[in-house]
């Protein structure tokens, strides 16, 4: 069950923790309806991000880094002060937030091929979480223009010779990205926890998991639309 999934995923990071550091944030999985429909969830799910899980822009990585890896383009943002447990739509979210960072993720499937992989048994693996690029953020603007900015910016993901794998727009995240943190909280308060100052939150991928099957490329995740100029982060696998 969902519950037993989520009993072991707090003792499966507390195991972590001796070799990741302490709980810096959330990952929230399960953004997309095709993901939903995939593992049988019927909404996001809550995993933990550990400190040393989060690498500087321009990483650079081996393929065998972790069992079955994976890249996802996705996005994190911080969290400014307690007061967003009140918010109650995107722009009481905005004024409690800090930076919007670019995030590559890296998760991890710590299965055997083999295995048939549920909603439960990946939260209970803390839905892959395993490493994570973060680019240079950009503050937050809780004005109803830069909201609405998050739904209609460009999220471009490329590869070394600028081939666009995938192109998707920020509405693709549950219909607006900070959803995902309206999502979270209300999770939270049911256990009776909160957000905290300077904590990070993975909101999603924007569309596909992509397999890292080949050594010697460079990914690239951009976003268009969020200010003057595009913000990106780059990771290269040697």
């Amino acid at each position: 069950s969902l519950e037993d999934a989520y009993c072991a995923q707090a003792k499966y990071v507390t195991s972590l923790m001796p070799y990741y550091g302490q709980r810096v944030g959330y990952k929230i999985g399960f953004t997309g309806k095709a993901l939903q429909e995939r593992f049988g969830v019927s909404e996001p799910a809550l995993g933990m991000l550990l400190e040393q899980m989060l690498l500087p822009d321009q990483t650079v990585l081996p393929l065998d880094f972790a069992f079955q890896l994976m890249i996802e383009p996705d996005m994190v943002v911080t969290v400014k002060d307690e007061g967003i447990m009140a918010a109650k739509d995107e722009l009481e979210v905005a004024a409690h937030l800090e930076q919007i960072l670019p995030f590559l993720e890296l998760p991890s499937i710590p299965f055997n091929k083999e295995v048939k992989l549920t909603g439960p048994l990946l939260v209970a693996s803390n839905i892959g979480a395993r490493a994570g690029v973060l680019g240079q953020g950009i503050k937050v603007q809780a004005t109803p223009e830069f909201v609405l900015s998050l739904a209609k910016m460009e999220t471009v993901f490329t590869d070394e010779s600028g081939t666009v794998l995938q192109n998707a727009p920020g509405s693709n995240l549950l219909d607006h990205p900070l959803r995902a943190v309206l999502w979270l909280i209300e999770e939270l308060k049911s256990r009776g926890e909160s957000l905290k100052a300077g904590q990070l939150i993975s909101l999603g991928g924007f569309g596909q998991l992509f397999p890292l099957k080949e050594a010697g490329k460079t990914y690239t995740l951009t976003y268009n639309g969020l200010s003057d100029k595009p913000i990106s982060v780059s990771i290269h696998i040697r």
